[in-house]
């Protein structure tokens, strides 16, 4: 408001005109959040979670990974391998998770005061008292990892990002064998079947992350070679990875396993193995899947193995028998082995058009048989 001069000069007050206030910016609605009543992530489902983020971060299916990807991939890696491996003491013993357990007290550990184990002790005590298998390689991925975590936590971290994912690849591969060998096996049903539902979960990401495939495959393919069951490991219908293994003698729970794959853990049992490797327009098992081996109906055709991993070949999922020059017998359909310049019959359909050709088809009803009568045993007659 301005005052006129003559109001100035005589001293009088004047009450200010009522204004209105500038108007307000538009902004659109947005409904309140609604926060959750709590945050429930107990110490299981806390260590997968942390997983799961770390999957999101490192999925290069479904975008690129980024330097920043990387940094919380290793920030919460880090966080996933203190409380995975926490839970695996907590399942020896609650006061293994201490850093001194000689002051382990339950109020602490309720309370989450406790002063608790690092990853070298956790390692250390997994190794010694609860008999986990973890191999020096796998330590010393998870004590670089740590350092990693350190820098990136507190001071800040320079370093290539593919080395890093790299880094982190290795870890991750222990991690999920860890979770699927030492963890859970001791969790109790509802909280194991809960597990189980969050690395299903997990495991489609993990495929697309293309270090921990490498990681993991590399390690898979060793341990089989070293088995000696390298002729016995295919390419996995599920995951695509050559770690499905034959002839696995139990899966984690004991029952009775006829293939499990290494690297995402699917089992299969020999019938739907010969249901997935079917010929080309095939629609149930016939002749043309018996074995030249075992003479069962197991023989898969499209099979890519570990041992000669360049071409598909024909696999029997019953002995666990390659034949890489397997072809269907023009004639019977039976599987024959053909060498180059071969005609395309089994040895019996051979034999039987050489004497064919030498003395003419043999017409049933040139003996007085009609075509039902015809398929009598010769030796039985001779008798």
């Amino acid at each position: 408001m301005t005052l006129s001069q003559e109001h100035v000069e005589s001293g009088e007050t004047v009450a200010p005109a009522e204004t209105s206030p500038p108007p307000r910016p538009w902004r659109p609605w947005v409904p309140p959040r609604s926060a959750p009543a709590q945050l429930d992530f107990p110490l299981v489902r806390n260590g997968l979670d942390y997983l799961a983020s770390v999957v999101e971060h490192l999925d290069e299916d479904e975008s690129m990974v980024t330097p920043r990807d990387v940094k919380y991939a290793i920030l919460h890696l880090q966080a996933a391998v203190e409380v995975l491996l926490k839970a695996r003491l907590m399942a020896e013993h609650w006061s293994l998770v201490f850093s001194n357990p000689h002051q382990a007290t339950r109020k602490a550990l309720e309370e989450a005061t406790l002063s608790s184990v690092s990853t070298e002790q956790a390692v250390t005590r997994l190794r010694n008292i609860a008999g986990a298998s973890i191999e020096d390689k796998e330590e010393k991925a998870l004590t670089d990892l740590g350092k990693h975590r350190n820098k990136l936590q507190h001071f800040g971290l320079t370093a290539p990002a593919r080395a890093m994912e790299a880094k982190a690849g290795e870890v991750l591969d222990f991690l999920i064998r860890f979770v699927d060998e030492e963890l859970l096996p001791r969790l109790g049903p509802k909280e194991r079947k809960e597990a189980e539902g969050a690395l299903r979960g997990l495991r489609g990401g993990l495929v697309n992350i293309n270090t921990f495939v490498k990681e993991r495959t590399n390690r898979i393919r060793g341990e089989v070679k070293k088995e000696g069951a390298a002729n016995r490991t295919i390419q996995c219908p599920d995951c695509d990875q050559m770690a499905l293994v034959l002839g696995e003698a139990a899966g984690p729970d004991g029952e009775p396993v006829h293939a499990a794959c290494r690297f995402c853990a699917s089992r299969w049992d020999r019938e739907e193995l010969l249901s997935f490797f079917r010929a080309e327009g095939q629609d149930e098992p016939s002749e043309l899947n018996t074995c030249p081996q075992c003479e069962e109906w197991m023989l898969g055709w499209g099979v890519r193995i570990l041992s000669d991993p360049v071409g598909e070949v024909s696999f029997c999922f019953a002995c666990s028998v390659a034949f890489p020059a397997l072809v269907p017998c023009d004639r019977c359909g039976r599987p024959t082995e053909v060498a180059d310049g071969s005609t395309g019959l089994c040895g019996s359909c051979w034999e039987d058009a050489v004497e064919e050709t030498r003395n003419g088809r043999e017409d049933p009803t040139d003996y007085g048989y009609g075509p039902e009568q015809w398929d009598y045993d010769y030796d039985e007659e001779q008798q």
